[in-house]
């Protein structure tokens, strides 16, 4: 008889187990779900997968242009984003030429322009248009 009860340890300890697993994944499912739907909430002006402050071309759409006036505002936004990457580089070439900053405040530096951060910048502006 203890030899059936020990059998059946290993497939309770599965069963919780897998209802745990089971239970993580929805969790993560629903977490993800409202990271979406938040994120669908703000208009991407900053574009998320660029550089710190490159805009988005899909955000013409926010103004009512007629199609040379998209078309000139493409022509601006891509010489911004160009400006704004040029710029950003520049700044860290300085900071370690000129200023000469060690590595680790090189890297603090090169932080502040990296991508994933435009997302949160989005986040700030949808916030302050709602005010």
């Amino acid at each position: 008889m203890k030899l059936r009860n020990l059998r059946v340890v290993p497939v309770i300890a599965l069963a919780a187990v897998f209802a745990v697993g089971t239970f993580y994944a929805q969790e993560h499912a629903d977490h993800n779900a409202k990271q979406a739907q938040a994120k669908s909430d703000v208009p991407e002006i900053f574009c998320s997968h660029m550089g710190t402050g490159q805009l988005c071309p899909g955000n013409a759409t926010m103004f009512k242009l007629s199609e040379a006036q998209k078309q000139k505002y493409s022509e601006a936004l891509s010489s911004y984003n160009k400006a704004v990457g040029a710029a950003s580089k520049q700044f860290l070439t300085d900071s370690k030429d000129k200023v000469g900053l060690s590595e680790a405040e090189l890297a603090l530096a090169q932080s502040w322009f990296a991508e994933g951060l435009n997302p949160e910048i989005n986040k700030i502006l949808a916030t302050k248009a709602k005010k």
